[in-house]
């Protein structure tokens, strides 16, 4: 009965696959708002079906995806999509696209403010010196002013030269000064135009300014899961520019506020934003954070070496790494030297020299010369007054020919469960795939005498800083993040394939390197070795890290490989002999 039973269910998928299909991948909707002209399209149907697209056929791949790369003729167009079975049976899609209009330069007459540009857009913290930048779009020729409610009225603005706004005219421009006896709470910004002798067209911006006079420049604690500094308020998919991760407890110097980050001070002429969600506002009368350093001690023990500096009180810091002379460099704000002896033990193996200098006020800069001409990670953190900089040491390679016997190796299988990653024409998803890729790495690992620790082992959502907190709680030596490329919906799925790997710090740009050749020789296009990559996996200073975008889940043919069991095998051999070569390279 049980033979029977399973014929049957084969004889079932094998009249089901010779049913016509079509499925449309992307765009994931059937009218599509359309931002310039060009739009990529993404479906599959049977391997043995033709495809066209407004009539024109189109390569149908041996997984059955196909793809397009559609140019929208006018302002609303139909894309007909059809597919044609062998028996002659045919499906069709049409898909409606709409392009959006940007934006124009307002009409002379009536006179106009559009709220479109409005700025502040977000609510700001300043104090005196601090110059307010307000913007508006609104007729072009014209004379507008602006007013801080309650502080400054009439303050003209300029109009930018329309060259420098994509050819809209109508951008005004206008700063002001804040003063010493300056101050308000919450005041908006009203903006004016002069309409006649007794009349303005006004409006009124979304972003408030509180001028506090009297209590910034304000103490603040850094709290939260691992919190960050940002260099601006620039931001992209990833995220603002980082200056580095820092260390809760540590005591901040707020001076502004825009929007949902807090201006904070580091040294005379370097600032940092850091969200709100890290910073704990202090009492007004909390003492400033500031002291004077002590004596600096260098040490070690059976797996690394630690440098102790005497701070005084857990203060804001950065750290850099540095190659050729390989070197780390850590940066504390708020720290004026009253250093006078460094002891340097026999113990701390792989430190050949520690110097500081007093770079500027109230910065304090450590620099820290290794052994080793590669970089293993570090990890900077405070004992009560005293900072602790964990210098890890290369893994002991006792046998060359079993490079990674006993090397704890953490790998991460990108996206998950409310984070699905890229899709591919045939429907692929790019959690599906990394996941399967990441587990045949863990198997290969282990067969080779290594340890390993997962971030994901099911279809499950870890978040990213849970993710990099269980890399670096784990005591990993080496970090991999397994991810599949895609290509932006404006662009030409067929003509952008190929691996790519990424770093962050230039100290672990060898393992990047390293593993980009081992992609290529898979059979793979070129698409590059990117550093200062701002992802979250890329962020742990604590191990050398890599992320590896295997191939273009977007490109039919990148798909189909990435879909083939034995090539994820064959990218697993790779990734392990790029491994295996960073950790015999980077040897004392």
């Amino acid at each position: 009965m049980k033979t029977i039973v399973t014929c049957i269910f084969l004889l079932t998928c094998s009249l089901s696959a010779q049913n016509l299909t079509l499925n449309v991948i992307v765009p994931g909707q059937d009218t599509v708002k359309l931002w310039g002209n060009k739009h990529r399209i993404a479906a599959n149907t049977l391997p043995t079906a033709k495809a066209f697209i407004n009539n024109k056929e189109v390569k149908v791949y041996a997984s059955g995806a196909f793809v397009y790369f559609y140019t929208a003729p006018t302002d609303t167009s139909t894309l007909h999509i059809t597919v044609l079975g062998v028996n002659g049976d045919s499906l069709s899609k049409d898909i409606v696209f709409i392009k959006q209009q940007g934006q124009k330069t307002s009409p002379e007459d009536p006179i106009t403010i559009e709220s479109v540009m409005i700025q502040p857009a977000e609510d700001l913290w300043l104090r005196a010196g601090d110059i307010l930048e307000v913007r508006m779009k609104g007729s072009p020729n014209k004379n507008p002013v602006f007013d801080l409610e309650g502080v400054v009225s009439g303050i003209p603005m300029r109009e930018v030269d329309s060259k420098n706004n994509s050819g809209l005219s109508g951008i005004y421009v206008g700063r002001y000064i804040i003063k010493e006896n300056d101050e308000c709470v919450n005041a908006s910004v009203r903006f004016r135009i002069k309409k006649g002798w007794f009349s303005s067209v006004e409006a009124v911006s979304k972003g408030k300014v509180s001028i506090i006079r009297d209590s910034l420049p304000r103490v603040a604690e850094i709290v939260g899961n691992r919190p960050f500094m940002n260099y601006g308020l620039g931001t992209d998919r990833l995220g603002g520019a980082k200056i580095g991760y820092i260390t809760t407890g540590i005591k901040v110097l707020i001076t502004g506020k825009q929007g949902d980050q807090y201006k904070v001070k580091l040294c005379d002429g370097l600032n940092a934003w850091i969200p709100e969600e890290y910073i704990k506002l202090l009492p007004f009368d909390t003492t400033l954070p500031n002291s004077l350093t002590g004596s600096i001690s260098v040490a070690g023990n059976d797996s690394e070496d630690v440098v102790r500096i005497a701070v005084g009180q857990k203060l804001p810091f950065a750290g850099e790494q540095l190659i050729a002379p390989t070197a780390l460099v850590v940066d504390i704000f708020g720290a004026t030297s009253n250093t006078n002896w460094i002891t340097h033990q026999k113990s701390a193996q792989g430190i050949k020299q520690v110097k500081y200098t007093q770079v500027g006020t109230d910065h304090f800069q450590l620099t820290i010369f290794l052994n080793y001409n590669q970089h293993w990670g570090h990890d900077i953190s405070y004992e009560g007054g005293t900072m602790k900089i964990r210098v890890r040491r290369p893994p002991v390679v006792a046998d060359t020919s079993k490079p990674l016997q006993n090397i704890l190796i953490a790998v991460d299988a990108g996206h998950g469960i409310g984070s699905q990653g890229a899709l591919g024409a045939t429907g692929a998803v790019e959690k599906d795939i990394t996941l399967a890729t990441a587990k045949e790495l863990q198997a290969q690992l282990l067969a080779k005498g290594a340890k390993v620790v997962m971030t994901r082992e099911t279809d499950s959502n870890v978040t990213m800083i849970d993710r990099a907190m269980i890399s670096i709680n784990s005591g990993a030596k080496i970090l991999v993040s397994i991810h599949n490329n895609s290509t932006g919906e404006s662009s030409d799925a067929e003509q952008v394939k190929g691996t790519s790997t990424y770093y962050r710090y230039p100290g672990f740009k060898p393992l990047a390197d390293i593993m980009y050749n081992k992609m290529l020789s898979l059979g793979l296009n070129e698409w590059g070795v990117t550093g200062g990559f701002n992802f979250s996996l890329s962020g742990p200073t604590q191990m050398p890290n890599v992320l590896c975008e295997v191939a273009f889940i977007s490109n039919p043919d990148d798909e189909m490989k990435l879909l083939d069991p034995e090539f994820r095998k064959q990218t697993a051999v790779k990734i392990i002999e790029g491994l295996e070569q960073f950790v015999l390279t980077s040897k004392k």
